[in-house]
């Protein structure tokens, strides 16, 4: 359990971090590294709720969503495996960071452009990668 928190909190300070340098330093000016990959601020609002509602809304619905894996995970039919908690532990964590953007700066600072995809940042991958290993079939 200390692992998994550990695990979550090192991950949410790199993608506030990770957002606030690519605030600091790109803000203006995007920077390219390479052919593939650039790095420029794209601001994210959230349109769904108003800003109170956000701020209320949104936060329950994530305590909601932990709640619901937490008894999933005791009720010994879903994430059973030490693979699955540290991949709910990441998308749990990406979406406090994400979160946390909404709370603070009232829209998602989005900052990695690979031209091809849409732009996102650490906390958005952190969400795909650790549902798809929570997911993932055992085998």
């Amino acid at each position: 359990m200390v692992a998994l928190l550990a695990f979550s909190g090192v991950f949410l300070f790199l993608d506030q971090w990770s957002k606030n340098l690519a605030e600091i330093h790109t803000t203006g000016r995007p920077i390219r590294l390479g052919r593939l990959l650039k790095i420029r601020c794209a601001a994210h609002p959230l349109m769904t709720f108003g800003v109170l509602g956000s701020r209320i809304v949104l936060p329950l619905l994530w305590l909601l969503s932990l709640g619901c894996a937490i008894a999933l995970h005791h009720s010994g039919g879903w994430f059973q495996s030490r693979r699955a908690l540290f991949g709910l532990a990441l998308a749990f964590s990406g979406a406090a960071g994400n979160l946390a953007d909404l709370l603070r700066r009232k829209h998602v600072l989005n900052f990695i452009d690979l031209g091809w995809w849409p732009v996102f940042n650490l906390a958005d991958a952190g969400i795909l990668a650790g549902l798809v290993v929570a997911f993932w079939p055992k085998g």
